[in-house]
């Protein structure tokens, strides 16, 4: 009998059968966690990433097969410290010794070759398809080893595990959904909790586009977009309001700190104080003709900061 979990970073992740009579040395010390859904220790966990690093309880083995950049976002100091002190095999890609020993003492090759020779290199589109791929290739040979070995109980489990469509894993799922039909063709059972979608396939091409469901939800997609669009013309039109108003304001603004003073001096002309501190003649005045000014004269000039 085998039983495999392989752990992702969704929500279910919590609900994995972690605790078993390793699991307190494998917590070493830290806090204790919430009573399990589920207690069964003939499960090996198997993890990956350091989303899942964070919420695994227990694990037997690690992967993590992309490029070693110690410092990276996915790099961080907590994950490089839980794969130095990881006490079961660590999968990592890249060729021997490229990892530094002392970072992670128990890496080991991922075994690309025999992965590709049985299944093909064309659904490895994630770290949890290359590790059904290894959990596959176990499994059968655990029952080559043993007569007695009773395949019926065999069980590849996927917790914290979605790659919904929607979301950026989405072109990962079908490498998913490729190796649970493999394990089921090979008589391994699969079990996904009813938390996540993953078991869920995408629209029959075509086909699908006949059935009550389809058509339903899809009509409700055109009409959401039809009123998202809506929406967007409409803030569309909001924003160049907010454009002219906040222009016109500005506008304002300056006429307000501009033009409001009834002080200031007279433009267009030469401006000198005489010796009594009072303002002299500009010189277009100098030149004409001395009249006495009218009163519309003598208002403009004041209004202005003529004399």
């Amino acid at each position: 009998m085998a039983k495999i979990a392989l752990i992702g970073s969704a929500n279910s992740v919590v609900l994995a059968p972690y605790e078993d009579s390793s699991f307190q040395s494998f917590r070493q010390g830290l806090p204790t966690w919430p009573e399990p859904p589920f207690r069964d220790e003939s499960w090996e966990i198997w993890g990956c990433s350091p989303g899942a690093a964070q919420s695994v309880r227990r694990a037997t083995r690690w992967f993590e097969v992309h490029r070693w950049e110690p410092g990276q976002a996915w790099f961080n100091q907590g994950y490089c410290q839980f794969l130095r002190e990881f006490k079961g095999p660590v999968y990592v890609g890249g060729e021997p010794g490229q990892i530094p020993l002392e970072e992670v003492p128990n890496q080991v090759p991922y075994p690309l070759d025999a992965v590709d020779t049985e299944f093909s290199t064309f659904f490895l589109t994630s770290s949890l398809a290359l590790m059904a791929g290894v959990a596959i290739l176990e499994i059968e040979a655990e029952r080559a080893r043993d007569p007695e070995h009773d395949d019926t109980q065999d069980v590849l489990g996927f917790w914290g595990v979605d790659m919904a469509a929607n979301e950026e894993y989405g072109f990962q799922r079908p490498g998913c959904h490729y190796f649970i039909l493999e394990a089921l063709r090979r008589g391994i059972g699969i079990y996904v909790p009813p938390e996540s979608c993953l078991l869920r396939p995408q629209p029959v091409y075509g086909l699908s586009e006949w059935q009550h469901n389809y058509i339903k939800l899809t009509q409700r997609s055109r009409e959401l977009n039809a009123r998202v669009k809506a929406a967007a013309e409409e803030k569309a039109k909001k924003e160049q309001e907010i454009y002219t108003l906040a222009g016109a304001l500005d506008d304002l603004n300056y006429m307000v700190n501009t033009w409001t003073s009834p002080h200031g001096l007279e433009a267009g002309k030469v401006i000198r104080l005489n010796r009594q501190g009072r303002e002299r003649r500009g010189l277009d005045e100098a030149r004409a003709p001395e009249t006495a000014p009218t009163d519309v004269a003598v208002h403009l000039r004041r209004h202005n900061g003529g004399g």
